[in-house]
């Protein structure tokens, strides 16, 4: 997952897709690992591409997904979902910045799942 982070990191400083604005990602993990986590993972993804504080969060949970919606000050904001499926980790996302999009799919092996 770092390493995804890094590679996203260098596409924005690139200039490639302009300011990001939106991402929308949905994070699927298998059921022996914690949701609490996984959502603290894609959060700190989501904080560390878009580069104004979050100012609000809104989350929504059942018994196998939960959902946060992130607001932050200069008026991005990012869609979070993640839920918890008999099958190896996997994410999907979309990154869209002001000139450009990043859209990402892969399967996560398991001792990949944090982000530092």
């Amino acid at each position: 997952m770092e390493q995804l982070r890094q590679s996203v990191s260098t596409e924005i400083q690139s200039g490639r897709i302009g300011a990001p604005v939106f991402l929308r990602c949905f994070y699927q993990i298998s059921k022996s690992n914690p949701l609490e986590d996984a959502v603290a993972t894609v959060t700190n993804l989501a904080d560390s591409w878009i580069t104004s504080q979050i100012e609000y969060t809104h989350t929504q949970r059942d018994d196998c997904q939960i959902t946060t919606l992130l607001r932050f000050t200069d008026g991005e904001s990012a869609l979070l979902c993640v839920n918890q499926l008999d099958q190896e980790s996997m994410i999907d996302f979309h990154l869209i910045g002001s000139r450009g999009t990043i859209y990402h799919q892969a399967r996560i092996p398991l001792e990949d799942t944090d982000v530092k």
